[in-house]
């Protein structure tokens, strides 16, 4: 038997999962860790349950079955992209309103979640989500001219990898062109030099590099592949009433990523006439 409890809100999913489990070859297992709850139940990775889809469940109450309809409340991945070293920076155009934020995971060289931070308000349809390319973001302190090299702790890149500069508005790295494709020389798995071609890069022949450059400089990686994603907005989306069949009560979310992205569905599983008091889940679930 099990007996049932855990709440947890940390991740923004108020869930129940099994926090006691009794067999009769084994005795009583203590709780599981916040963590692990969240893999049985509130797990928002990528294809974390079944392919293309992650799953959340949650207690709906009577204010949120009717508000979100102008809110972007998911963002769900349609391609992960490759080669991320770095997080990339999540925006949102179009709809129709303002302020949506977000912000990205990446691990294995992917994007593996995108998490709202700002539902915004005014959408009346979804916006368009933007995630940048992948990069290597290179401040000003990480630029060794004296050395010509460039500190990146873990840049991942292969030698004779073609990056191109971009000085962002601000002034070049001397010896560097804004908008000029450059080949790695890895010194190491933390350090790199540039060389004007891949043949020079093999045979370590770098480029002098004279001044640090600006702020907000990087380098685009030209072997990479950016991720993509699609927004959906809250439950209530339309006057004539909500677009997902939601009930007051505990509901149990599922959306759609790489082939079903932008696919949010709802299927209550146990009806509540009133619910009383709010979880921390007013990103998913918004009150107005």
């Amino acid at each position: 038997m099990s007996s049932w409890g855990n709440n947890d809100n940390a991740a923004n999913a108020p869930y129940w999962a099994v926090n006691t489990i009794i067999n009769h070859n084994a005795p009583s297992v203590s709780a599981p860790t916040a963590a692990n709850v969240a893999l049985l139940y509130g797990n928002t990775q990528f294809e974390a349950y079944t392919q293309d889809t992650t799953v959340g469940l949650f207690m709906v109450d009577a204010a949120e079955t009717t508000s979100g309809g102008d809110n972007v409340t998911d963002v769900s991945l349609s391609n992960q992209g490759r080669g991320y070293v770095e997080a990339p920076s999540v925006t949102f155009s179009g709809g129709g309103g303002s302020s949506a934020a977000a912000t990205a995971t990446v691990a294995g060289g992917e994007v593996t979640n995108i998490t709202i931070t700002n539902v915004g308000s005014g959408y009346t349809s979804d916006p368009t989500v933007v995630l940048q390319v992948p990069v290597l973001t290179v401040p000003t302190g990480q630029v060794v001219a004296a050395n010509d090299t460039i500190m990146y702790t873990g840049h991942g890149q292969a030698n004779g990898a073609a990056v191109v500069f971009n000085w962002n508005g601000s002034a070049n790295i001397g010896g560097l062109l804004n908008g000029t494709t450059y080949y790695v020389a890895p010194q190491n798995g933390n350090k790199f030099s540039l060389s004007t071609t891949a043949a020079n890069a093999a045979n370590n022949i770098v480029i002098d590099l004279t001044t640090t450059g600006g702020s907000g400089q990087y380098f685009t990686i030209v072997d990479a592949a950016g991720a993509t994603g699609i927004s959906s907005r809250g439950l209530s989306q339309s006057a004539g009433g909500a677009e997902h069949a939601t009930h007051i009560g505990w509901n149990l979310k599922t959306v759609g990523a790489g082939g079903r992205a932008g696919r949010v569905q709802y299927e209550t599983l146990v009806a509540i006439s009133e619910v009383k008091g709010d979880g921390s889940d007013d990103i998913t679930l918004p009150d107005a």
